[in-house]
Formats: structure tokens, C-alpha cells, sequence
């Protein structure tokens, strides 16, 4: 490229970029009003689909040293990398802690629930994120360790903790028991509600004899527990019964030999009873969090080694109980989006739900630019077209003028025709008929100072 050419090129584009920015500065100029409005409606846009997230959350996680605390505890530091305070909160169970999310006034927006606890029309102001671990129910007793058929026989009368009243063991063990004809309360003198932990310090004391509760096997209760020899666990031989009666239990098992394999413990195979630990939210919980939670929660599940799930089983929607959150369903139905682990949580949450609206204001603002170069051309011309009207005008009332006086009227308003027309931006589509039209004035401009010269004003 030659000198000469480099220099019209660089002057070309010199001459487009001022011509924009003539373009767009008047456009801005006269349709303001449009242009506020859009901005407002944008404006509003964001308002109402939330892009920021609050950086704090309360999950209630029942009783101390539970699976739930444990959990918690979990995906506290999975939020915490992503700079939100997740608070944790002790409550007496699972059915306490969903109590308190319900409550509007409560500061609690999430809770674990024991699968099975809820039925469907319970806890409206709530949603399910899924279920994100199996949860056992166990039954620890002491002295020799049973192997007959006839276990109500075998603990009939015998001291029994079967957690706090409304906890997800109390209420689990109830229905249970009620499949093999005992009512808790036609019998209260043998059971007795306590905590977990006052629980497991009456049964390894030898003040109960046995105890029944609901938690994860890496829990710090159940892990005490097993290290007492003369601690033993109950064999549901009819596990499979109760879970064909109740579709969300699971019957997990603790094979032969699978927690001391030089001791050979347990000496036989151990079936139990599971539930699920579902884990719900408030509706109206922003969806950036409930992404956080779903995402702690396979976070987790892949990292752990749980004893009786399998990895990558948790989060799954198991106990349908309580409606599925929107957030969650797409969640499970599309997976996570392509955008985590690069960008922040919120935004991946935001171009998430916002990318399909994002399209379609995309598709009616793109035809929008589109028509800026024929808006431009437009305007150009009916400027031209306005100007010319106004010359005519001018020019016609020239040939009619009678006086002195007349003709400088039409003077002064060819001067403002002409003033006003330097303050302008037309197309360079256009450039010609401008010019074009600036001659005609120049030439009824002449025209009107003729005439004065030969009728001038009278003295």
C-alpha cells in the first residue's frame, strides 16, 4: 500500500468514526425520551430477576454432633469458597428444623427432612432440592446380642430412647412399630425421649438398654457407639417388608466383617432401614442459592465416602413428598451449567435463567440496529425535504413582496434556514442533495438582496 493510499485510507476512516459520532450524539439528542424509557425498562429487567444473591443463608442442621451438623458443616466451607456465610443452627430434629424454615418470622431458610416425615400439602411455604444422603435408622441395644424371631418379646418392658418428641427417629420408629401392632404411647413407661447425645451417654452408662436413632454412619454418635463391645446392632430381618409398606425407606445392609475385618464384626450380615435426607429450601430463596446447595451437594456426595451410598447417587429427587424447586428440576434435567467453576456462582446462575429472555431482547433489539442506518437516511432526507418545503416557501412569497420591509423578513428567515442548517448531521447518502439545497438558498438569498437594492426601504 502506497503512502498516498495508506493516508485516504486512515482519512476514510477518520471521517466514518467522526460521522458516527455526529450520528449517534444527535440521535441521542432527539430521542432521549425513547432511549430513557428503554433504559428504564432494562433497568427494571434487572431489578426484578435479581442478579446479586444475598451473602448469607441459615440452615437449621438438628442436633449436635448429628449427620445433619456434619453435612452442614460440609457445605458451609463449599459456600465459603464462594464467598457466602452459610450459618448453622441446632435444633432438636428434623422435623424442628423444617418447622422453622416453614415459619416466615424465622430467621432459618433451609432445613434437612427425614424422608417419609412429610406428606404431600405439608410445609407450602417450602421447596425440595432432592434428597442428598441415605440415613439409617439404628438400633443399638445391650447384653447378649439377640438372634431369636421374636424381637418385640425380646424388648418388651425394657427401657428404650427414641429421641426427642417430633424428631425424625421418634417419628420414623412410631410407624414402625405401629406396622408390628405397639403404640408409643399405650406403652410410655418403657420409651424414653432424650437427645441423641443424653442417649448415648444413658446407654453406655447401662441406665437404658437400648436406644433407637436416625443418623449418618460417620456421625460422631454413631461412630462412639460402635466402639463398645457390649453394644450391639439390632438385624432388621423384615427390612424388606417395611420398605415394600413404605416406598421411601431403602433397606441397606453392613456386611459380614465390614467394620473390623480382623475381628470379623459384625459376625453376620446386618440389614437395616433407611430413609433419605431431603434437603428444602424456602421458595422464595434466591435461585443463585439453591444452585449453591445443589452444587454443594454433589460436591459432597463425589468427595465422601459413604458407607452406604454409592458416589455421584446424591443429590436425586427420592422422597416426592414435597414439590420439586424449578431450580432443581432443570438442575437435574440439563445438569450444571457449562459456565461453573469459571465465573462467579451468581453469574453462572443469572446467564443460566436469563439467556433465553437474553435472545429474545436480542432478537428485537438486533433488527432494532439494523434500522439505525435507514433511520439515519431518513431523517436525513425529510430534513432535506422540510428545508426545500421552507425555501419554496420563501421564495414564492419573494415574487408577491410588495415592500422593502417584506422582503427582509424572507432575508432573515433565509439566514436562520441557513444557521440552522449548519447545526446539523445528514447521511452521507445524502451529502449531494444537502449541498445541493444549501446552493438554492445561497441562490434566493441573492435573489432577496437584489430586489432590495432595486426597492430599497423608504426614508
Amino acid at each position: 500500500m502506497t503512502v498516498w493510499k495508506k493516508h485516504a485510507f486512515l482519512r476514510y476512516i477518520r471521517n466514518r468514526l467522526r460521522e458516527e459520532h455526529m450520528a449517534w450524539r444527535i440521535m441521542l439528542r432527539e430521542e432521549w425520551v425513547s432511549l430513557l424509557a428503554l433504559l428504564a425498562g432494562f433497568a427494571l429487567l434487572l431489578l426484578f430477576s435479581r442478579p446479586f444473591p444475598p451473602r448469607e443463608v441459615t440452615l437449621a442442621v438438628g442436633q449436635p454432633g448429628s449427620m445433619y451438623e456434619q453435612l452442614g458443616q460440609r457445605y458451609q466451607a463449599y459456600f465459603a469458597r464462594e464467598g457466602v456465610n452459610l450459618k448453622l443452627i441446632n435444633t432438636a430434629g428434623s422435623r424442628e428444623s423444617i418447622l422453622e424454615a416453614e415459619d416466615a418470622g424465622s430467621p432459618i431458610n433451609a432445613g434437612f427432612l427425614l424422608g417419609g416425615i412429610a406428606h404431600k400439602g405439608d410445609f407450602p411455604r417450602l421447596a425440595s432440592l432432592g434428597s442428598v444422603q441415605y440415613l439409617p435408622l439404628w438400633f443399638f441395644y445391650r447384653g447378649k446380642q439377640f438372634t431369636g424371631s421374636d424381637a418385640v418379646s425380646y424388648f418388651r418392658g425394657k427401657p428404650i430412647a427414641i429421641g426427642l418428641e417430633g424428631s425424625g427417629t421418634e417419628m420414623l420408629l412410631t410407624r414402625i412399630l405401629a406396622m408390628r401392632g405397639i403404640t408409643i404411647e399405650q406403652d410410655s413407661a418403657k420409651f424414653r425421649r432424650l437427645s441423641h447425645a443424653d442417649a448415648k451417654a444413658e446407654l453406655l452408662a447401662g441406665k437404658i438398654e437400648a436406644m433407637a436413632i436416625v443418623d449418618g454412619f460417620e456421625s460422631s454418635t454413631i461412630q462412639d457407639i460402635l466402639k463398645h463391645p457390649e453394644i450391639h446392632i439390632f438385624d432388621f430381618a423384615y427390612a424388606d417388608a417395611y420398605v415394600k409398606r413404605m416406598p421411601y425407606l431403602e433397606m441397606v445392609m453392613i456386611p459380614r466383617g465390614s467394620l473390623n475385618l480382623v475381628k470379623l464384626d459384625p459376625p453376620n450380615d446386618i440389614h437395616m432401614i433407611a430413609s433419605t435426607i431431603t434437603l428444602l429450601v424456602e421458595k422464595t430463596m434466591h435461585p443463585a442459592l439453591q444452585h449453591l446447595f445443589l452444587q454443594a451437594a454433589e460436591s459432597v456426595s463425589q468427595e465422601s465416602e459413604s458407607f452406604f451410598g454409592r458416589v455421584d447417587e446424591f443429590p436425586a429427587y427420592i422422597d416426592k413428598s414435597i414439590p420439586l424447586s424449578p431450580v432443581a428440576a432443570r438442575y437435574y434435567d440439563k445438569g450444571a451449567p457449562w459456565l461453573t467453576g469459571h465465573v462467579p456462582f451468581w453469574l453462572v446462575n443469572y446467564v443460566d435463567r436469563m439467556w433465553l429472555l437474553a435472545l429474545g431482547v436480542f432478537a428485537i433489539v438486533l433488527p432494532l440496529f439494523r434500522l439505525i442506518p435507514n433511520y439515519r437516511l431518513f431523517r436525513s432526507r425529510q430534513l432535506i425535504s422540510d428545508a426545500y418545503d421552507e425555501l419554496k416557501l420563501v421564495e414564492e412569497r419573494m415574487y408577491t413582496a410588495s415592500s422593502a420591509e417584506q422582503l427582509h423578513y424572507l432575508a432573515e428567515r433565509i439566514n436562520l434556514l441557513d444557521n440552522e442548517l449548519g447545526d446539523v448531521w445528514v447521511s452521507s447518502d445524502e451529502t449531494n442533495r444537502f449541498y445541493t439545497m444549501k446552493s438554492a438558498i445561497a441562490l434566493v438569498r441573492r435573489e432577496i438582496q437584489e430586489r432590495l437594492q432595486k426597492n430599497p426601504p423608504a426614508r
